[in-house]
Order: structure tokens, then C-alpha cells, then sequence
């Protein structure tokens, strides 16, 4: 199916909808992206080199 047709679009479209709803409400999931981003953010201010990291 070519990635530029308009059914296409439509159902990536579709797609990304569910599965933002789905992630939205799994708690873990939840949980696990602040983690991240807690971690994420201790990271970026240590300005490591990019190989370092």
C-alpha cells in the first residue's frame, strides 16, 4: 500500500489515536515515562559527550 495515499494517512491516523489512548491509561506505562524523564533530565545536566552517553 503506498505510505502517501489518502487510506493510508487515514489509518496511521487511526492508529496513533488508539494507541495514545491506550498508553494514556496504563498506569505503569505512565510511571515508567516519568522515571525516565527524572533520569533523562539528570543526564542532560551532566553535559557527558555524546559517545558517553
Amino acid at each position: 500500500m503506498d505510505k502517501k495515499s489518502p487510506l493510508f494517512q487515514l489509518m496511521d491516523l487511526r492508529m496513533n489515536g488508539v494507541m495514545n489512548d491506550i498508553t494514556a491509561q496504563d498506569e505503569a506505562y505512565q510511571s515508567l515515562i516519568k522515571k525516565a524523564g527524572i533520569y533523562t533530565g539528570r543526564l542532560d545536566s551532566m553535559n557527558l559527550p555524546k559517545e558517553q552517553c
